[in-house]
């Protein structure tokens, strides 16, 4: 597999700088970020232990809705440069955008593609909606994408600029 990009790396380890205080570690880490196992790598336990899952709660389209950022999300938000603000402001939008053609959200898998102003890079944002019913929803965030991702198996939404 190819190596992560350096722009890539630098996030990464700026990050995992303020979690990982033993510096012969922190090398050997970047080591392998750096190494043609890279992405291999972003998938083991040992590293994702270092970007715990994040909860927000939200309200969207009338329901309240609690969204997880599970750990590889996490991850992957840092290798590209997304902050959870942007991921919860994907998700809002996804959600006011179905509300708005009174599309019914329900369980299952959703690629959202947008970009929060004509300005901003473009996203891919996978997710998982576990429950739904009236007044509450729970979804989770699979991944995030710079640019658009193809897969024809989810629910694809093409959120309009902001």
């Amino acid at each position: 597999m190819p190596a992560l990009r350096d722009d890539e790396v630098q996030r990464l380890l700026a990050y995992l700088r303020r979690h990982i205080s033993d510096q012969d570690e922190l090398a050997g880490v970047e080591d392998t970020l750096r190494s043609d196992e890279a992405q291999e790598y972003l998938r083991e336990p040992e590293l994702l232990a270092y970007f715990p899952e994040l909860t927000r709660q939200l309200h969207s389209g009338g329901t309240r809705w609690k969204l997880r950022i599970i750990p590889h999300a996490r991850l992957r938000m840092v290798q590209r440069g997304f902050s959870s603000g942007v991921v919860v402001k994907l998700f809002v939008r996804f959600v006011a955008y179905c509300v708005e053609r009174e599309m019914i959200i329900t369980r299952g898998a959703y690629t959202i593609f947008g970009r929060l102003d004509p300005r901003a890079r473009s996203a891919t944002l996978r997710v998982d909606v576990d429950e739904i019913n009236e007044q509450s929803g729970k979804a989770h965030v699979v991944t995030i994408t710079v640019g658009r991702l193809n897969d024809d198996e989810d629910m694809t939404i093409n959120l309009p600029t902001a």
